[in-house]
């Protein structure tokens, strides 16, 4: 069987700049993609690689596909390509593939998650690029354990309501205490966490479970919004 995968609407993570144009050079992984593609590599099948754009970036993109070890047999620059499946954003979506392709590779993902902000949106479009079922670990009041943390302005069943309209999220746990949480992670495959955690602590850190690094580079922040909130209700 011959496969063609569009690199950027499948297999990497590949950024917009503002004017919507890929930043080829900040292309990231979506591993949960790449495993499914060697495998059927592994298989016999004839796995063909497209970059919708110039040739000029043959160079960066064969570094690419090694560094993130994919497996293939054809890299092409063309527009029209023969294949008996086209996986990518105008053709079979990738995660319509990934779900019929794969078995079910069940991720979770923690937090109070009170005010939601793009930076949110963000972590969770990129967490479900490496699962095909997605868990929101729902915390009722973080400071209930950790009086550092803030207390959630708005109700469980508000904020359940907002994460389930997100498209990226398939089923949300509500949890009150640590140990709750650490009961759940039994049953996933894979945690998700922001990358600002790498080097501190956390709870789970012993847990053998799989963990993904989310990107953080962002600016947006809970707790930032809310001083920002209240500063904006001082002045009336």
């Amino acid at each position: 069987m011959k496969y063609c995968f569009d690199i950027d609407e499948s297999i990497f993570k590949t950024p917009l700049n503002n004017n919507r144009q890929y930043q080829f050079n900040k292309s990231r992984p979506c591993k949960f993609m790449i495993e499914a593609i060697n495998k059927l590599h592994n298989e016999g099948n004839q796995i063909i690689l497209r970059r919708f754009s110039s040739d000029d970036l043959k160079k960066l993109t064969l570094y690419q596909l090694d560094k993130f070890e994919c497996k293939y047999d054809e890299l092409t620059f063309a527009k029209a390509i023969q294949s008996d499946y086209f996986v990518g954003d105008q053709y079979i979506k990738a995660k319509d593939w990934i779900n019929d392709f794969m078995p079910q590779r069940k991720g979770i993902i923690a937090g109070a998650f009170d005010i939601l902000h793009p930076g949110y949106i963000r972590m969770f479009k990129e967490a479900k690029q490496n699962c095909n079922h997605l868990t929101v670990a729902l915390h009722q009041d973080p400071s209930l354990e950790r009086p550092n943390k803030l207390k959630p302005v708005q109700t469980v069943k508000e904020r359940m309501e907002i994460l389930m309209s997100i498209r990226y999220i398939d089923n949300i746990e509500i949890y009150n205490l640590e140990n709750e949480f650490l009961e759940m992670l039994k049953n996933y495959d894979v945690r998700f966490l922001g990358e600002d955690y790498k080097d501190g602590g956390y709870t789970g850190k012993d847990n053998p479970i799989e963990i993904i690094w989310l990107n953080r580079k962002h600016n947006f922040s809970t707790t930032r919004l809310k001083k920002m909130i209240f500063k904006s209700l001082s002045k009336i």
